[in-house]
């Protein structure tokens, strides 16, 4: 039953989520975030004074070394304490579908779980169409290298297949939470925070709204326009109860996020840096002068003042200064986000933004 579940939920997410970000090369490696995030806990409990070395005329103090380390640490208990949530939430999630669906087959008088999924997900989707596959082999061509239609049909109509079984297990189980009343107390946890300035940023938003989210990005970075997704709908979600500030975060490797920068703010001198903002995120591969340019007119810019404001050595200067107050607060990728001080880090779906903003509101 477990692993004919499992084939069919995969594609709701069940398994752990992505982190998605372009990051730093000097970055920690994953297993090494591991390695230090679990031993963290583990001096959790030692007082400041605590020495934790010596030698002939000096000590160290633990609360001097935490002092040097900084954000460093912070990040660690974040990203243990977030790791560890998940794990046990997802661990959760796997156990409660099982348990209804146990208790469905039960009360539906069905032999099994098994025959339960066969008779409410697998025989209510219909094989794939023609026209569906035509239109997923388009979509997939990239992947598929080239790959003639004929010769991948079978794997096409086999991934649709458990696409459209997902989804439709999806529904069921929706169902399934609702008529048994389902409700979870698993506490989310109290996450630490990193005081980060808004500066002088563009924001969205009023500046008393109860949650300042201050993002860490640049437009030449493909997690940061895949982020949008999330941060239109968290801004559509809450409206006034959340204001966005966005700061520059160009990364070496990406020659044109320092000048693109420097082109949204200059749009903004003229009361159009969302506008341009948007533009660019949505054009990431259309970044050069000429494409710049092709934006601020089709904005309808001053371009005489555009750009003269892009030549002024403080624009650079700005743009920089962010990215030193993100290197400050432990940013080594994009996108970074701090919500009240709360970090997360990467193009992360919508539900990891509503959980934490649901919290600070009251409302989780």
């Amino acid at each position: 039953m477990r692993s004919r579940l499992l084939a069919i939920s995969g594609v709701l997410g069940l398994t752990s989520l992505g982190l998605y970000a372009c990051n730093t090369p000097a970055e920690p490696t994953a297993a090494g975030t591991a390695v230090a995030a679990s031993a963290a806990p583990a001096a959790a409990g030692m007082a400041p004074d605590t020495v934790v070395a010596t030698w002939n005329g000096g000590q160290v103090t633990y609360g001097e070394l935490t002092e040097e380390l900084g954000v460093k640490l912070v990040q660690i208990e974040v990203e243990y304490l977030t790791n560890k949530y998940n794990t046990e939430s997802q661990g959760l999630d796997q156990m409660v579908v099982s348990k209804l669906l146990e208790a469905e087959a039960t009360a539906a008088g069905k032999a099994d779980v098994e025959t339960l999924l066969k008779d409410e997900v697998e025989s209510k989707v219909a094989e794939p169409t023609e026209a569906e596959l035509r239109e997923f082999y388009t979509i997939m061509q990239r992947q598929l290298r080239g790959a003639a239609y004929e010769d991948v049909r079978d794997r096409l109509a086999a991934e649709v297949l458990r696409r459209k079984q997902g989804e439709q297990f999806g529904t069921y189980i929706d169902g399934l939470r609702t008529k048994y009343g389902l409700t979870s107390t698993l506490p989310s946890p109290d996450l630490p925070r990193i005081p980060v300035s808004v500066d002088d940023d563009p924001s969205i938003g009023p500046a008393d709204a109860k949650v300042t989210i201050v993002q860490f990005a640049e437009f030449q970075c493909p997690y940061c326009g895949k982020a949008g997704e999330s941060v239109d709908k968290v801004m559509e979600t809450y409206g006034d109860d959340v204001r966005m500030v966005f700061r520059d975060f160009p990364l070496s490797f990406h020659p044109r996020a320092v000048p693109a920068a420097v082109a949204a703010n200059c749009a903004g001198e003229q009361g159009q840096y969302w506008e341009m903002h948007n533009r660019l995120m949505a054009n990431q591969r259309a970044l050069e002068d000429a494409d710049l340019t092709a934006h601020a007119e089709a904005l309808k810019l001053d371009l005489s003042k555009w750009n003269t404001c892009r030549q002024d050595p403080a624009q650079t200067s700005e743009v920089m200064k962010d990215f030193e107050d993100g290197q400050a607060v432990g940013v080594s990728g994009t996108p970074a986000f701090f919500i009240n001080g709360i970090m997360i880090s990467g193009a992360q779906p919508f539900e990891e933004f509503k959980r934490i903003i649901d919290a600070e509101l009251g409302k989780g």
